[in-house]
């Protein structure tokens, strides 16, 4: 993966070629790039450059305050552990996180798995998951390949990876002596949300998945006509053009449907009702539509659906709602 220096030198090559180019073009038009005209030219050129350059240190600069609106929380009454968890080619770092309470972990008896986002890092959902470490669930929580302190591991555009990944982590949670008691429970967004309901669906040792902001159809969400969005998900190692089998193990609406045929009308029901979706209607990142077709496939009861009018794709100021919502599903029966 390509790091920010990386980029922001690409970036600066580009822009300073294309600030050449104005400067030839000057030349051509008749403004000599000498002696009094100098001032003139050079002044188009770098002023070319500062146009095409500075929108993308903004959005830089904005995107990392954004995720850094979260600082790094230590609560006083849980535990955290460093994991490393073995998967093809490499190791996931992956956080373990408990109440110091024993009592209260033992009510619950219940692991919760968490799948990030494609641009996020398990510490990017602090806020989400301390609240509910601090009811007494044990929170596992990994980078995915190709991000955080999981970057060496592999492209953290290999989607088709990630599920393979997932898998690893839970054989390694029912292996573990001090876990392989507990139930567990998924819980992922975008990326992450994919990942849980195609690899995880049809596993019944899984108690019940909390999908946030996933999509339903992978290819129909790649995009088509917005290059500089192409381009950067090219360089993030995203595949761009799955085959048809590709298209059918990232979709999560073609593997609930499928899941259908496969199972009994009873292991139907337990599947399905296990399942929470969670949608912003104003999500531009993967559309609201998704939600619907997701939720309609899974004959989702409305009790296992949360719709939250604004938020966008990131959920912002929809963080209590979420804590909420999942604790109220989780202590469901």
């Amino acid at each position: 993966m390509i790091s920010n220096n990386i980029k922001r030198l690409i970036l600066i090559f580009i822009d300073f070629l294309f600030s050449w180019f104005i400067w030839r073009v000057n030349i051509w038009l008749g403004n000599p790039c000498y002696s009094v005209a100098f001032n003139r030219c050079f002044i188009l050129s770098v002023t070319t450059f500062l146009i095409v350059y500075t929108p993308f240190e903004i959005y830089w600069s904005i995107r990392d305050l954004w995720y850094d609106r979260w600082l790094d929380l230590t609560l006083k009454d849980l535990e955290e552990k460093e994991v490393k968890i073995s998967v093809s080619k490499g190791f996931l770092s992956g956080t373990l996180i408990n109440h110091k309470n024993q009592a209260k972990i033992k009510s619950k008896n219940s692991l919760i798995l968490i799948c990030h986002g494609f641009s996020d890092t398990k510490e990017s959902l602090q806020y989400y998951y301390y609240p509910l470490a601090l009811q007494g669930y044990v929170i596992l929580v990994y980078d995915a390949r190709g991000t955080g302190k999981s970057k060496k591991t592999g492209k953290r555009g290999n989607f088709l990876k990630r599920l393979e990944d997932f898998n690893d982590v839970i054989q390694w949670v029912q292996s573990n002596r001090d876990y392989s008691t507990l139930k567990i429970n998924c819980i992922g967004f975008s990326i992450g949300a994919l990942t849980i309901l195609c690899a995880g669906f049809q596993n019944m040792e899984i108690r019940k998945i909390i999908a946030i902001s996933s999509m339903s159809y992978y290819k129909n969400n790649l995009p088509k006509f917005n290059p500089i969005l192409r381009l950067s998900y090219l360089m993030k190692g995203v595949n761009l053009l799955p085959t048809e089998e590709e298209n059918k193990r990232l979709s999560p609406y073609l593997i609930i449907n499928n899941t259908k045929s496969n199972f009994s009308p009873e292991e139907w029901e337990k599947l399905s009702k296990r399942v929470m979706l969670i949608h912003s209607k104003n999500d531009r990142v993967i559309r609201f539509s998704n939600f619907k077709e997701n939720s309609i496939v899974l004959e989702s009861p409305l009790k296992n659906l949360l719709i939250l009018k604004k938020g966008g794709h990131s959920q912002k100021k929809n963080e209590g709602a979420l804590v909420g919502a999942t604790l109220k599903f989780l202590n469901s029966e």
